[in-house]
């Protein structure tokens, strides 16, 4: 079967074109074999290269894009930071999203393309998902991208359980290339480009790192990071010198709120499960609080101030059901929390992380990038750099779905595919069905149950891949000469 992928819109496809408009690749023959591939890629994300680029011709030119040394992710990647930029100061207000993904190829070398902590080829790829700060939080694109190498591999355990490692193997803090200063760069950069818009940094636990914090708020910057070492030295408003975790328990709550929960699933990666335990979908009760706190500097620091004040936000739930981990959320911001409304804000914001998460489900899952059998690293970067702004506008299709429901489907899905949707779906489409109802159709022939709340990435795959092996079906007998389609 030709996967060719849902056929993204001609706005969609001009809008992904635009965020390289301002590229500069040495020739202008370059730039038209980028606007060219781009085109075939956005057109079907899900289609692999030869497919999406239909003739021999195509192909061999795409693959000497992606090889050519003149073509760099630095100069693409930095082209739709500009362009994400301009979306941005329209916006006017927006959330930066901060987050690093892995990227495995389970076909490439390590020696080749690096290697991950698995032992596995792969690199880190490290991203500012840029969002609007209203009811919509349409992704607006990446402003920054970083990716991580690792030329060595992991270190193996000893038989006493011990890691071994040399020199190499230790990230000192004194290290000016240490991994862990992508976030400060990342922080940074992003704030440069969206220069002239307000801007909130927002990050996960691994954001939680005193440099990071001290580094940021000298240069001024806003912040809601999610708390990673709840036993840091810290000092209350009081003057009680404690933990953050104590404070954050001794503060009093201020209201509570109920929040639906969605299913989690139990995640391969030991730590990701850690983080992230799987867990049912239920309706939770939390409760908030907020207060002040003074975390102090480790000692092995001693470029940045000896005390950082940061306000802090804990949300909780109480009385979870005996089986599940309770909820609790420590929240580091630099925006007020004086009043109801602007801690409900803070949470809102960080709630709004769960836009890369689902960007990057969209570059995996929506576009195939891992699947791409390019073995070298050159290609693979300038490919990655491609997937980015098509990630983004699956991201922002799929929410148009959940928060623009009305929208036409014919926006979404071709006629045929709606044609296939009315004739085998188990999903009832009326005449003129909307974007929520497309969704729903092609997730129920993916095995999606309705009570089971809004469909995720991996049974919209699998819907839509049932709904592609239809339509090869349905053209190639529709187009066969003697044969008619009943309708």
């Amino acid at each position: 079967m030709i996967e060719r992928g849902m056929k993204l819109p001609n706005d969609s496809v001009n809008r992904i074109l635009s965020a390289f408009n301002s590229v500069e690749l040495g020739d202008p023959r370059r730039a038209e074999r980028l606007d060219n591939t781009l085109r075939r890629l956005a057109e079907s994300p899900r289609s692999t290269i030869p497919d999406a680029m239909g003739t021999e011709a195509e192909l061999e030119g795409a693959y000497r894009f992606f090889r050519s040394p003149h073509v760099t992710l630095e100069a693409l990647t930095l082209a739709h930071a500009e362009a994400t930029a301009a979306r941005a100061r329209k916006a006017g207000r927006v959330l930066a999203i901060h987050d690093t993904t892995t990227c495995e190829f389970a076909h490439a070398e390590p020696a080749e393309v690096g290697y991950l902590s698995t032992g596995k080829a792969g690199f880190m790829a490290h991203y500012a998902l840029i969002v609007a700060d209203d009811e919509s939080r349409r992704p607006l694109g990446v402003a920054n991208t970083e990716v991580i190498f690792r030329d060595r591999p992991p270190a193996r355990p000893s038989k006493n359980g011990r890691k071994l490692r040399n020199k190499s193997g230790v990230e000192s803090s004194k290290d000016p290339n240490r991994e862990s200063l992508r976030w400060s760069r990342g922080f940074t950069q992003t704030s440069q480009r969206l220069e002239g818009c307000t801007v909130i940094h927002v990050a996960d636990r691994e954001g939680d790192a005193y440099e990071l914090l001290g580094t940021a708020i000298e240069q001024g910057l806003r912040l809601v990071i999610r708390c990673r070492v709840p036993d840091r030295r810290a000092t209350s408003k009081s003057g009680e010198k404690s933990t953050v975790q104590a404070i954050a328990e001794a503060s009093e709550g201020l209201f509570t709120r109920n929040v639906e929960l969605s299913t989690r699933a139990a995640r391969s990666e030991p730590r990701a499960r850690k983080n992230h335990p799987p867990r049912l979908g239920r309706t939770a009760k939390l409760s908030f609080s907020a207060t002040t706190v003074e975390i102090m500097r480790p000692r092995y620091l001693d470029s940045l101030p000896e005390t950082l004040s940061l306000n802090m936000v804990r949300v909780w739930e109480q009385n979870p059901p005996a089986a599940e981990q309770p909820i609790e959320w420590l929240l580091f911001t630099t925006e007020p929390v004086s009043t109801q409304a602007e801690v409900e804000a803070v949470v809102d914001i960080y709630r709004a992380r769960w836009l890369i998460e689902e960007c990057n489900k969209a570059i995996k899952t929506g576009c195939r990038y891992e699947e791409r059998q390019f073995e070298g690293r050159q290609a693979l970067l300038n490919l990655f750099a491609l997937t980015l702004p098509i990630a983004c506008e699956l991201l922002w299709l799929r929410s148009c779905c959940r928060s623009r429901p009305s929208m036409p489907a014919r926006d979404v899905l071709t006629p045929t595919q709606l044609q296939i949707l009315r004739s085998l779906g188990s999903y009832k489409l009326s005449a003129n069905p909307t974007a929520h109802d497309a969704l729903w159709a092609v997730a129920a022939l993916g095995g999606h149950i309705r009570s089971n709340g809004e469909p995720g990435w991996l049974v919209l795959h699998r819907g839509l891949a049932k709904l592609l092996a239809y339509e090869e079906g349905w053209l190639a007998r529709e187009n066969a000469p003697g044969l008619s389609i009943s309708r």
